[in-house]
């Protein structure tokens, strides 16, 4: 039995007794801090959402938060560059835990999410738990062990998934008051020990009739973001859009992203891929990727033009043309400048109205760059 595992219990004894222990070797001084030996952080996406990491996506019933989870977690295990307008550091595993959804419909909707067939993307369904009588309760400590035992199964046959999404919080629970904190305080330790693992923990959950989060407040006050969905007003929707919503962070602990507020549609790509579209704010876009887009509309200009044009420092451009090769969205000499087929997808994703769908992504390997 590890360490963690015996806080666990103690944390769940009936009796509320807690090992005696002496608080003063816990203490350390800010110069310790500094020198202490600490890995930096990294991010899953953009600076927002750290890898090891704890939060939320809300909204009312019907909105699209598990569309959205689900798009989130086949953008992560495909591997793609960007997530909406933010970087996505990297192909990681996933896995999806479902508490209500039928497995026809699991099937139906990564189906449609998907381009390919994932082995990275591990999906448990909940309708057959419940057919044999065992539904997930993740308030139970020893449903939190079995879950934890699973994880350790992952690990064992390398396939680790750093992605745990939750979906949702109320049909996970069992049993419960969600609106207690006293019993949602247990639950909320087990998923901050997870993020202490290194795991990166979402939760999916409704909103309450108040519009914001349903049950006890003090599930949001570990957690690193808090992400909110609401309808977009009905008469805006294009008839032919399956679902439209707006984006908002409540609580961001790291870097509030610049993109910040969005407002996103659910809908088929030109190759019949369903996927989330977002409507570009000119004025939040990164400044290299309106430079991008300068180049694929205006063609290769002096940097005295461009600076004039886009009304940024001459010595930026170069800067942001080295990153855009770097990012493997340009190849070639930076006088010299070719977009790839990266690039015409991101300019695709950031202005849908203004590009043409690119046919085939072809990636660009660094041996296939001339300098």
């Amino acid at each position: 039995m590890d360490a963690l595992h015996e806080l666990q219990q103690l944390a769940a004894n009936n009796n509320g007794q807690r090992e005696k222990r002496p608080l003063s070797g816990y203490v350390m001084t800010q110069a310790d801090l500094a020198s202490a030996d600490i890995p930096t952080r990294e991010f899953l996406i953009a600076q927002w959402l750290p890898m090891d990491s704890y939060g939320m996506v809300y909204a009312a019933r019907g909105v699209g938060k598990s569309w959205f989870c689900m798009a989130l977690a086949v953008a992560i295990a495909e591997g793609r560059q960007r997530f909406l307008p933010w970087d996505l550091n990297g192909q990681h595993t996933v896995l999806y835990i479902d508490g209500e959804m039928t497995t026809a419909d699991l099937k139906e909707r990564f189906s449609e999410l998907c381009r390919a067939p994932l082995h990275n993307l591990f999906i448990m369904p909940s309708e057959k738990l419940f057919r044999d009588g065992v539904p997930i309760c993740l308030d139970e400590p020893e449903e939190q062990q079995q879950f934890e035992n699973m994880l350790e199964e992952f690990e064992a046959a390398a396939k680790r998934p750093q992605v745990l999404i939750f979906d949702n919080l109320s049909t996970l629970r069992r049993g419960v008051s969600e609106n207690d904190n006293d019993e949602t305080r247990f639950l909320n330790d087990w998923f901050i020990k997870l993020r202490s693992q290194g795991y990166t923990v979402l939760i999916v959950h409704h909103a309450g009739k108040s519009g914001q989060q349903r049950g006890a407040s003090i599930i949001e006050v570990a957690m690193d973001y808090v992400v909110k969905l609401v309808q977009t007003d009905k008469n805006k929707v294009p008839y032919n859009q399956e679902a439209r919503f707006e984006l908002s962070f409540e609580k961001v602990r790291n870097r509030r992203p610049a993109n910040d507020e969005l407002s996103l549609s659910l809908r088929p790509d030109n190759d019949g891929i369903t996927k989330l579209f977002f409507e570009a704010n000119e004025d939040t876009i990164e400044p290299r990727y309106r430079l991008l887009k300068y180049l694929a509309q205006r063609g290769r200009e002096t940097y005295r033009k461009i600076s004039d044009d886009l009304g940024i420092g001459t010595g930026t451009i170069s800067g942001y043309m080295h990153k855009l090769m770097e990012e493997k969205f340009l190849e070639g000499l930076t006088r010299d400048p070719r977009i790839t087929s990266n690039g015409w997808h991101l300019l695709y994703d950031l202005w849908p109205n203004e590009f043409d769908q690119p046919q085939e992504l072809n990636l660009v390997h660094d041996e296939d760059l001339p300098f």
